[in-house]
């Protein structure tokens, strides 16, 4: 098959790392791949040297940019439409918002055999002001005619799609954002278990992933436990931001902030619990990588969180923007050696329903269950 792949920007992230994923394996697998992405990066860091070694073409768009620019997105949408004209690609596959309507109006206008899209969660919550928002909603219930089908993630993110009435079912796959669970995985006595128990928290710096809420939670849970730690990996726009509020509440004794990691897997084997209290979250890739790694994971019951976090088994759900419960739920699993042990067994087994090789294969047919049905 000769694929593309189409998202806007390849900074440290979920969506950018599965996507860089599948167009790697898709090559290795003898398909003819191409990725194409806009120029630019941000305070997250920049995966475009490391896709530059990946075994399929790349290719970087100057006006492919993530926020809405009507000049450069027309210039974006007719360089998207000459390429497919060039490489008279069988599959696209277009990521994340922006370069979904770009690169699905694009193949709809040269007429691609099978048009893929994964949202990788949805930006109707927590990202954009409200009439932005709105707009973002409309265009994508327009766009998602052109589509032939919408991955999404879980079960909670289809859900989300499906009440925001961006499609009918019918036009839905859930296909998980796999994770390669042997860089994450570790025996369970590893956990450090001390005196210093340790909560980390891998994502990037926004609002959108709680990290405020968390510290506030933490600052209740030192007054229980006055030698516990939060490890922070990751970075973004919320960095000073993060640093003041430690300050303000009298953590810095209590907070480590490592920032962006390449591999985040050593650190993950550092902690005894992990913890992701966002507000919006399409999967929670992270939350699968701990889990991998032996961890029980506290995290908010959102988007698909709770179809990845089974609540009592391998981890404890809590409401989001809610630091008093956030910091209730560390807390009994500090208290509970025995308890985090048993999760985090019990996460190890759960990880495998999202691991890579579901990912790739799945996707693999549902190309091909498009390209060969009748009907598109």
């Amino acid at each position: 098959m000769r694929i593309l792949h189409v998202i806007t920007r390849l900074i440290h992230g979920g969506a950018q790392r599965n996507t860089m994923m599948c167009a790697a394996e898709q090559a290795r697998r003898g398909h003819e791949v191409t990725l194409v992405t806009g120029p630019e990066a941000g305070p997250e860091g920049s995966l475009l040297e490391e896709a530059a070694q990946d075994p399929y073409r790349l290719i970087v768009l100057p006006d492919l940019v993530r926020d809405p620019s009507p000049a450069r997105d027309l210039r974006a949408l007719v360089e998207l439409w000459k390429l497919m004209g060039d490489h008279r690609f069988q599959v696209v596959h277009t990521h994340t918002s922006k370069a979904g309507i770009l690169g699905r109006w694009a193949a709809a206008l040269r007429r691609v055999p099978a048009v893929v899209h994964t949202p990788h969660g949805h930006v109707f919550h927590g990202y954009f002001s409200s009439w932005k928002t709105r707009v973002f909603r409309e265009v994508e219930r327009l766009t998602a005619r052109t589509t032939h089908r919408i991955v999404a993630l879980t079960e909670g993110d289809l859900r989300d799609h499906l009440q925001e009435g961006i499609a009918p079912a019918d036009r839905f796959v859930i296909i998980p954002s796999g994770v390669s669970l042997e860089r994450y995985r570790r025996p369970s006595e590893t956990a450090s278990g001390g005196q210093d128990p340790t909560i980390g928290f891998v994502a990037r710096l926004v609002e959108v992933k709680g990290v405020l809420d968390l510290l506030e939670a933490v600052a209740l849970v030192v007054t229980r436990f006055p030698r516990a730690r939060l490890v922070l990996v990751g970075d973004g726009p919320l960095r000073e931001a993060v640093l003041e509020r430690i300050q303000t509440l009298g953590l810095t004794s209590h907070v480590e902030l490592l920032g962006r990691l390449e591999d985040p897997a050593p650190a993950l084997r550092g902690f005894d619990l992990f913890v992701l209290p966002s507000h919006n979250e399409g999967m929670g890739r992270a939350a699968v990588e701990a889990m991998a790694a032996g961890l029980p994971v506290v995290a908010t019951c959102v988007g698909g969180l709770p179809d990845v976090v089974v609540d009592g088994e391998t981890g404890l759900l809590v409401p989001p923007h809610d630091p008093q419960a956030l910091a209730e739920a560390l807390t009994r699993l500090l208290e509970d050696p025995d308890l985090r042990g048993r999760m985090g067994l019990a996460g190890q087994i759960r990880a495998e329903a999202f691991s890579d090789q579901v990912m790739f294969d799945r996707l693999e047919a549902l190309y091909s269950e498009i390209l060969t049905r009748p009907n598109k």
